[in-house]
C-alpha cells in the first residue's frame, strides 16, 4: 500500500476511519492485499502514517463486511472455500437476473441511452485492452443496476462485489473468455435497452453464472 500522505487532511476521527476504511477496502479487493495476509494494526498504522484506533475501527468494518476474520486472535484477509464463492455467486446471480429484468421496465430514455453508450466499451474482444475493460465492469453493471430504479438492490449488489476473486478472475481471462463475456454484454444491452425484460434476466443470470465458472477453474 502506498502512504497516505497524499490523501486530505480528514476534519474529523470518523473521516479519518473512513478513509482508512476505503484504502484497506480497496486494497483487499484489489488484491494488492492477498487473501490469507495479516492485518496487524501497527503496521497498517505506521504504514498510512495514522493511529491505530482508525484501523481497528476499519478492520472491524470490513470483518462486518465479509473481508476480513479474526484467526488466533489476529485479524487476516479472509479467505473464501469453492463451497462459499458458489453460494456468493448464486445470490449474485438471483440480484444481477431481478436487476436486468426490473431495467428493461423501468429505464428512462437517458439511462437506455447511457448503457448504449457502454457498448463499443463492453464489447471489445482485444485481450491487449483488458485491463480498461476490467475498471469499467462495475460501473457498467451499476449503470443496469440503477436502471432498475430500486437502490436497496443497487446497495446490494456493489456489497456483492467486493470480495477480491471478482477482480481477480478479470487477469486470467484468455481472449475465448473475453469473446463470450462481451457478446453476453452485448445480449444484456440490446435486451434493457429494447425493453426486453425476460431476455436481460436471462442474460443476465447467464452472465454471472459464467463468471462462476471462470472463478472455480482458474482460482480454485
Amino acid at each position: 500500500m502506498m502512504p497516505m500522505g497524499d490523501m486530505p487532511k480528514p476534519g474529523s476521527r470518523a473521516r479519518l476511519s473512513e478513509e482508512v476504511y476505503r484504502r484497506l477496502r480497496g486494497d483487499i479487493v484489489d488484491g494488492i492485499i492477498p487473501a490469507g495476509s495479516p492485518l496487524v494494526e501497527d503496521e497498517i498504522a505506521e504504514r498510512l502514517g495514522v493511529s491505530r484506533t482508525p484501523v481497528r475501527e476499519s478492520i472491524q468494518r470490513l470483518a462486518a463486511d465479509g473481508l476480513a476474520e479474526s484467526r488466533r486472535r489476529r485479524w487476516v484477509v479472509r479467505s473464501y472455500s469453492a463451497e462459499e464463492v458458489v453460494e456468493i455467486y448464486g445470490v449474485r446471480a438471483a440480484l444481477e437476473s431481478h436487476a436486468a429484468r426490473l431495467a428493461a421496465l423501468n429505464a428512462t430514455d437517458e439511462q437506455r441511452a447511457a448503457i448504449e453508450a457502454r457498448r463499443a466499451q463492453m464489447t471489445v474482444e482485444d485481450v491487449a485492452v483488458l485491463g480498461e475493460r476490467a475498471k469499467a465492469n462495475d460501473e457498467f453493471h451499476d449503470l443496469i443496476s440503477s436502471a432498475s430504479g430500486n437502490g436497496r438492490l443497487l446497495h446490494t449488489l456493489r456489497e456483492q462485489r467486493l470480495f477480491h476473486f471478482n477482480s481477480r478472475v478479470a487477469s486470467v481471462y484468455t481472449a475465448d473468455d473475453l469473446r463470450r463475456s462481451s457478446q453476453q454484454h452485448g445480449q444484456l444491452i440490446e435486451a434493457v435497452v429494447h425493453r426486453r425484460p425476460g431476455d436481460a434476466a436471462d442474460v443476465a443470470r447467464e452472465h454471472v453464472e459464467f463468471s462462476l465458472k471462470l472463478v472455480l477453474r482458474k482460482l480454485y
